[in-house]
């Protein structure tokens, strides 16, 4: 729960800081590119205009509609052409073919302004769907303007290790009082727990040697059945307790298919009693790495829930198969459906759907979260819905 609580503060501190800092790079970058791109595209228009410098044109390319700008001539490093349906049908002096095949690949773009290799362009739609290109040789600007954007980016990186040595450091600081706070309580509900067990058992020692003495008397079947309800609880804070000291597994590969028959073959008498209809589809031969216990405790905490609302003659369905990678255990109970905007509540400790029901049944509300606990144990799910008149409760791990 701490270690959730710290991973949470520390992924909303390294998220939000990292966003303003890509924001940043993205910005600052966008608007290197477009001071460099722009001052190089100012210069290409305020550059003096020369006559035309004439080349072979193809017969079918009319002068009359093109509505040309006459060409540069003699400035060196600046090349100027026209482009239709992918031919150069204009161009000024001394233009390279690599610069001629870096003018078909513009033309071949949406934009009207940017940087090929060592050149920056800059497009304008002329008559007939021609392009006059004009292509400005400047390496120093456009290198210039790379080592920026890398720098920029180095910077931004180091700057998102640094936040996230930063965040955990915050995440730690902030959980701390917390943690201290939570693991005064866990020792609190541990030791309660433990000295109440010993009272517990002797009032149920108690009240049976007074019952073998008076016999049958309803009060003290009262105090009997309190004393029960109240040991339950005290086992389950207890088992809450222990889980949440539990820091290592003791990991032992077993016939999971197995552990869960045995599980709901102890609940059979309790099911015919009730004359409740049971349904399994266990895969066999399925394995799982962990401990025993908490398998068992797992279906028999879903499955005691199950019987507990399930009427006379309805069913209860246990499925367990392998899907891809994960074991998915479902308990399925025919009965009164648990309300959408409980679903998730009712792994909470304490919570309860019907508290007045459940308070007479001597429920209270720690099974399904003892469930949870062991299930997040090992990096699992677990998940309630009611659909089509049946209750489900699925387990992934």
């Amino acid at each position: 729960m701490i270690n959730k609580l710290r991973k949470k503060i520390f992924w909303i501190i390294q998220i939000s800081l990292s966003i303003i800092i890509l924001g940043i790079i993205v910005i600052y970058s966008t608007s290197s590119y477009k001071n460099t791109i722009t001052s190089a595209t100012m210069f290409m228009d305020r550059i003096e205009i020369k006559d035309d410098i004439k080349v072979e044109k193809p017969n079918d390319f009319k002068e009359s509609k093109a509505n040309f700008n006459p060409f540069l001539a003699n400035i060196e490093g600046v090349y100027k052409l026209q482009i239709k349906d992918n031919e150069i049908v204009r161009e000024s002096e001394e233009v390279t073919a690599d610069v001629r095949k870096y003018a078909i690949e513009i033309s071949n773009k949406n934009s009207e302004e940017g940087y090929i290799e060592n050149y920056i362009y800059k497009v304008r739609k002329t008559g007939n769907n021609a392009k006059e290109i004009t292509l400005m040789e400047n390496e120093e600007a456009i290198k210039s303007l790379k080592t920026t954007v890398i720098s920029t980016i180095v910077v931004g990186i180091i700057g998102i290790i640094i936040i996230s040595i930063i965040a955990k450091k915050i995440s730690k600081t902030i959980v701390k009082p917390v943690e201290e706070t939570f693991e005064k309580q866990k020792q609190f509900i541990s030791d309660a727990s433990h000295e109440l067990k010993t009272p517990l058992a002797v009032i149920e020692a108690n009240t049976e040697v007074l019952q073998n003495k008076i016999g049958e008397n309803k009060w003290l079947t009262y105090i009997q059945k309190e004393s029960q309800s109240m040991n339950k609880l005290v086992n389950d804070l207890l088992q809450l307790a222990k889980m949440e000291n539990t820091k290592n597994i003791n990991y032992q590969k077993f016939d999971l298919s197995k552990e869960v028959q045995m599980s709901v073959a102890v609940f059979e008498s309790l099911i015919y009693e009730k004359q409740i209809k049971l349904e399994t589809n266990i895969d066999e031969g399925i394995y799982f790495t962990g401990e025993k216990e908490d398998i068992k405790h797992i279906i028999s905490i879903i499955l005691d829930n199950a019987i507990k609302h399930t009427e006379k003659n309805n069913k209860i369905i246990v499925d367990v198969k392998k899907e891809k990678s994960d074991i998915k255990i479902e308990i399925k109970n025919q009965g009164e459906p648990i309300p959408p905007e409980e679903q998730e509540k009712i792994f909470e400790r304490f919570y309860r759907v019907d508290k007045s029901r459940n308070r007479n049944e001597k429920r209270y509300g720690l099974g399904l979260s003892i469930a949870k606990e062991i299930v997040e144990k090992y990096n699992g799910t677990i998940k309630a819905s009611s659909k089509d008149g049946f209750t489900s409760f699925v387990v992934k791990c």
